[in-house]
């Protein structure tokens, strides 16, 4: 019960994140973007630094996604504290990605189910084009 209360929730541009019993909405937008890669240089720098469990970077794109300054920047890094590094990380990188992607969802299991039946139609056939 406690993986699915602390699952992201994806509206268009929104991804909605629970922070120590605190609903928190990460906003994939250009405001972000641009303070995340003038933070880092660069999207990749923080992908780089989330992968690694660096605590302030972790803290830098909540707060920066979410537009939190002040007090509320501060209780951010209590928050993820709080919660566990290595519970709020994926998360971070989960956004980062929809971030990257223009805020819009993650594709669904069905898609690379369908995907997946072509890579073995495809192998199938290269299989019997070899043995013709």
């Amino acid at each position: 019960m406690t993986a699915s209360s602390t699952a992201p929730r994806f509206a268009h541009g929104v991804m909605t994140i629970s922070l120590d019993g605190e609903d928190i909405e990460l906003f994939a937008n250009v405001r972000a973007s641009r303070t995340i890669c003038r933070l880092y240089g660069g999207l990749q720098q923080a992908f780089t630094n989330t992968n690694a469990f660096d605590f302030d970077t972790l803290v830098n794109v909540v707060n920066a996604a979410a537009g939190r300054v002040g007090k509320q920047a501060e209780a951010t890094a209590e928050a993820i504290f709080a919660e566990g590094v290595v519970v709020v990380a994926p998360q971070v990188l989960l956004f980062l990605n929809f971030l990257a992607g223009g805020g819009k969802a993650p594709k669904t299991e069905t898609k690379k189910a369908g995907k997946t039946a072509k890579g073995d139609a495809g192998s199938e056939a290269a299989a019997s084009g070899e043995a013709g």
